[in-house]
C-alpha cells in the first residue's frame, strides 16, 4: 500500500504537525529523506519500537535515522519501506541524493587541491609535466571499498588461522 502526500498524521509514534524541511526548496536531501520517512511513519502509525520489531535495526537506530542524527544505510531504507508497505525506490533515490550531497560537502563540491597542484588522489604529473588523464568520478569510493573488502578478508583469514591453531593446540 503506497501513501500519497495527503496522508494524515498522528497515532503511535507520529510526529504531529509539519515535518521540518519537507517540501521546502532549501532543505538538504538528507532532511528531505528523514522528513519523508517520518511522514510515512506517522501515516502508517508506526512507533520506533514497531519499526525495530519489523526490521533488523533497534529503536534507537530508527530514532537517529528519522531525526537526522545519522544517515540510514541502504538496507535500513529498504527494510523501512518493507515494514511500512512502501515502494523503496523513491526513498532510495532520496538516499542516493543524500549520499551525493554529503560527499560533495566533504570535498567542497570540487576536488581538493594537494601540494604540487592537481586534485587530491590524482597521480602526479609525469616527467614531461603532463598530468595523466583523470580516472573520473567515483574512483576513490571504489578504491576505498576494495581496501575495506581486502582488510575484511585478511582479518577473516587471520581469525580462521588463529582458531585452527587454537583447536590444534587443544587437541580438538
Amino acid at each position: 500500500m503506497a501513501i500519497d502526500g495527503g496522508g494524515t498524521r498522528g497515532g503511535a509514534g507520529g510526529t504531529g504537525g509539519d515535518c521540518a524541511g519537507h517540501g521546502s526548496r532549501g532543505a538538504t536531501p538528507s532532511a528531505e529523506l528523514a522528513a519523508e520517512m517520518r511522514r510515512i511513519k506517522g501515516v502508517m502509525e508506526l512507533s520506533y519500537g514497531q519499526l525495530a520489531q519489523r526490521t533488523h535495526y533497534s529503536r534507537s537506530s530508527w530514532e537517529r535515522f528519522l531525526n537526522q542524527k545519522q544517515l540510514p544505510t541502504r538496507i535500513a531504507v529498504e527494510q523501512f519501506a518493507a515494514a511500512s508497505g512502501q515502494d523503496p525506490r523513491p526513498l532510495l533515490i532520496r538516499l542516493e541524493r543524500s549520499l551525493a550531497h554529503e560527499s560533495a560537502g566533504r570535498t567542497g563540491g570540487a576536488p581538493a587541491a594537494r601540494p604540487g597542484g592537481g586534485p587530491v588522489g590524482a597521480a602526479p604529473a609525469d616527467a614531461t609535466g603532463d598530468a595523466p588523464a583523470e580516472d573520473g568520478p567515483g574512483v576513490r569510493p571504489v578504491v576505498r571499498s576494495l581496501a575495506l573488502l581486502t582488510a575484511g578478508a585478511l582479518a577473516g583469514g587471520l581469525v580462521t588461522l588463529l582458531a585452527r591453531e587454537s583447536r590444534l593446540r587443544h587437541g580438538l
